[in-house]
């Protein structure tokens, strides 16, 4: 994960989804780690390796296809990630429901092609908002909420059920 091509696989979305992949990660550093030692002390290792997502496992694969496993090269991994987390863009959509898994998707795979392609997008609910959405970047926030739009036209509330 070199900071030339800091691409994500597109089930990793948000921080919270780096953060657990992280951590599958340093679970299964530590359990190598182990088998290590014990083939060095030439000691049985029956253990298997801990379960670990499907992510997890490719990450593994195309980072290991190019290094030896060793205890350095899966820190270096675990490292480049926890890098990416504090540099890479973030921005958080808030909804008025939390969207189905195929609007996410659809949502991440769009910013990455149109905002960054190493984006981390969060998604948050407030049903206040009653539709729409807002976006958070930093210290700037942008709502496209219908309860905005409602209470900027509150004057023209009236006449619009008027001439319902």
């Amino acid at each position: 994960m070199s900071s030339a091509k800091r691409q994500l696989p597109p089930s990793i979305a948000s921080p919270q989804d780096l953060t657990a992949l992280i951590l599958e990660l340093r679970e299964y550093a530590r359990w190598s780690s182990r088998v290590a030692v014990k083939k060095q002390l030439r000691l049985k290792h029956s253990s298997d390796p801990p379960a670990i997502s499907r992510t997890a496992k490719e990450l593994l694969q195309s980072w290991l296809a190019k290094r030896t496993v060793s205890e350095k090269s899966l820190d270096e991994l675990i490292a480049a990630l926890e890098d990416f987390k504090t540099k890479a863009p973030s921005l958080t959509i808030t909804l008025a429901t939390m969207p189905p898994n195929s609007l996410r998707q659809t949502i991440v795979a769009w910013c990455r092609d149109n905002i960054a392609a190493d984006v981390l997008v969060t998604f948050q609910f407030n049903n206040a908002v009653l539709g729409g959405l807002g976006v958070r970047y930093g210290s700037h926030m942008f709502d496209w909420s219908f309860r905005r739009i409602i209470l900027e036209n509150r004057g023209k509330f009236p006449e619009v059920l008027r001439r319902v």
